[in-house]
């Protein structure tokens, strides 16, 4: 299937700008400071972040409770990394799975994190309300500025004890979801008969699944499956883990930090150095995990320490190499955009700079 750009698309759609991405514009800004006559770009992961002046101070929303997933982003506040960039960064838990897209596009903070699903839904639904002229670009979409991990976590999670042992064999069960709309999207996917999705009985219970699944009120619960598998044997229960990507999906950053596309339009400079210092802090806890482990302790005491280090043991490999951390592969993305569509986790097939949000242009006539 030929891939629609916004020119051959029904709808005419904004035109996408060739603009630096915020991968891209971070590496040069790194390469920038380095000097000298070396050709070699030099990756976020990998040297320090560029510092962006004034200081400015940033909120960022979590996707979910504080779990070893955030452990890079963690590290690089803890060692100041952010502040070397311009950045006196304040990270807060969300209290529904939906503030972080909701308070990033209110204003009301400059960084959330989110599942790609969810950005890619949004950043379709945006295009065409501006399309129908009934939004504002700038105001809608949001910019992705970093992947926290190079896989997908969303899965789905079923006792082991119990008779569930492919996701096919969900149809018409019940399954805990928290309210998002990639749960819905990812049980879609998931829960087929080729190339058909099953139907499922889905319960709306927030950050409740893995108890519901525990109490046996639901069948399967949809799950970030490196944390909540380790949340789930906590509970005296054998978890059994359907990843997205050992069930019919691609490896693709399922875990991203998104801004508002007016915030990267107006600082690029601040949104590139917040990927370069995330980048550092991703490197650091693949490289020396117990980094990572001691900034979760110090940022939040209260999560049990043994929990932590038996979810980092499961995320460490999924932060990619430390020579990429952080980063946006363009084929992973490409990979997604195809795989999005063809699950209909999107109507049609995005371009990688509609996923991501690159600054966009009107079309010229």
């Amino acid at each position: 299937m030929t891939r629609p750009t916004p020119l051959t698309h029904a709808r005419r759609r904004p035109r996408l700008r060739t603009l630096l991405a915020p991968a891209t514009l971070a590496g040069a800004l790194l390469f920038a400071g380095c000097g000298g006559d070396d050709t070699t770009a030099t990756t976020p992961g990998g040297a320090a972040s560029p510092t962006a002046k004034p200081t400015v101070p940033w909120t960022l929303v979590l996707d979910y409770e504080p779990n070893a997933v955030h452990a890079g982003l963690l590290r690089a506040n803890e060692a100041g990394y952010f502040k070397e960039a311009g950045i006196e960064l304040k990270i807060v838990a969300p209290s529904s799975t939906s503030d972080a897209l909701t308070q990033v596009g209110r204003g009301k903070a400059q960084i959330g994190l989110a599942d790609l699903i969810d950005v890619a839904r949004r950043n379709e639904r945006a295009l065409d309300e501006v399309a129908d002229g009934k939004a504002d670009v700038d105001t809608e979409m949001v910019s992705v500025a970093a992947a926290l991990v190079q896989r997908p976590l969303s899965g789905l999670i079923v006792d082991r004890s119990g008779p569930i042992k492919r996701p096919s064999d969900l149809e018409g069960k019940k399954i805990a979801v928290s309210g998002l709309p990639s749960d819905t999207a990812v049980i879609d996917a998931m829960v087929r008969a080729g190339d058909k999705a099953l139907p499922t009985k889905n319960i709306t219970l927030g950050f409740n699944g893995l108890k519901a699944l525990s109490s046996g009120r639901v069948d399967a619960t949809t799950a970030y499956w490196p944390a909540d598998s380790v949340t789930y044997e906590g509970l005296g229960k054998k978890p059994r883990v359907f990843a997205l990507d050992d069930f019919g999906g691609p490896r693709y950053p399922g875990l991203v930090a998104f801004t508002s596309r007016k915030l990267q339009v107006e600082d690029p400079l601040h949104v590139a150095g917040f990927q370069a210092a995330l980048g550092r802090g991703i490197q650091d806890v693949i490289t020396k995990p117990e980094d990572g482990l001691a900034a979760i302790a110090k940022a939040y005491p209260e999560l049990d320490a043994k929990t932590t280090k038996a979810q980092l043991d499961k995320y460490v490999p999924l932060f990619g190499r430390a020579s990429d951390a952080a980063e946006l592969p363009t084929a992973r993305l490409e990979k997604f955009t195809q795989f999005a569509e063809k699950t209909k986790l999107t109507s049609r097939r995005l371009t990688t700079d509609e996923l991501t949000g690159n600054p966009l242009e009107p079309v010229t006539p």
